[in-house]
């Protein structure tokens, strides 16, 4: 289990302990450190939300007309509790060494998401080749409902399901000719084939069906190239 699927199903759920997750913690201070942040997290907001309703709280409410001035109070009562545990919250998320899962907003750009997501993350990645095969990658790609009807020309090093924005995208990163290349498929649509370069990076992004294949590189990569090559092969599955 990669750091990132650890980090999931403990966000997921935080109480949950199996063999795999307790390897994980086990092997890795950063893991259980990261895993008794977000237990402790989740016991804070359980204990936000147990707020006790007055007894005769019907009673007031149905006929008691000066219970009005009671049931305000009891609603600002309500959103003090609920202001303290996001506050809790944000200390908490404050002092994790995050890997981010969603990056950007809903009105950044494609673009922009995928550059920030591959800066983000580019500490994580750079160091791995996991020697991905084209099965693999096909059964990442299934939930898009896309698949390669070739074998992916390049050596892969990574792949992975990740946070993209508003949604959701497979990241994979690969072997270019001058240097690693990041590829993300998800299915937030654009309408036109953009080209971009930004902090160092160059990209494309390209329209497929409803969705879009994003690719980021080096400077000096032919990003285009690689980008016709591999949208050629990717297809929805039937």
């Amino acid at each position: 289990m990669d750091d990132l699927e650890f980090r999931r199903m403990i966000l997921s759920e935080p109480k949950l302990r199996n063999k795999d997750i307790n390897d994980a913690i086990q092997h890795s201070e950063a893991n259980q450190v990261f895993a008794d942040d977000i237990l402790n997290l989740d016991a804070k907001i359980e204990q936000a939300m147990k707020v006790d309703v007055p007894d005769d709280l019907a009673d007031r409410i149905l006929f008691n007309h000066s219970a009005q001035p009671e049931k305000k109070s009891f609603t600002k009562q309500m959103l003090a509790m609920a202001a303290s545990a996001a506050f809790a919250a944000g200390l908490i998320i404050g002092q994790v060494n995050w890997t981010p899962l969603l990056i950007g907003s809903a009105n950044a750009s494609l673009a922009d998401t995928a550059v920030e997501h591959v800066i983000h993350e580019s500490p994580f990645v750079n160091n791995l080749d996991e020697s991905v095969s084209s099965t693999q990658i096909n059964a990442k790609l299934r939930p898009f409902a896309y698949q390669f009807t070739e074998t992916f020309p390049y050596h892969v090093y990574y792949l992975n399901h990740c946070g993209f924005g508003s949604s959701n995208a497979l990241h994979m990163v690969f072997k270019g000719e001058q240097g690693r290349i990041t590829l993300f498929v998800t299915n937030i649509g654009t309408e036109q084939a953009i080209d971009f370069n930004k902090d160092g990076m160059s990209g494309v992004v390209v329209p497929i069906e409803g969705s879009s294949v994003i690719l980021v590189g080096e400077e000096g990569e032919n990003i285009q190239k690689i980008a016709a090559n591999l949208t050629s092969i990717i297809k929805p599955t039937l």
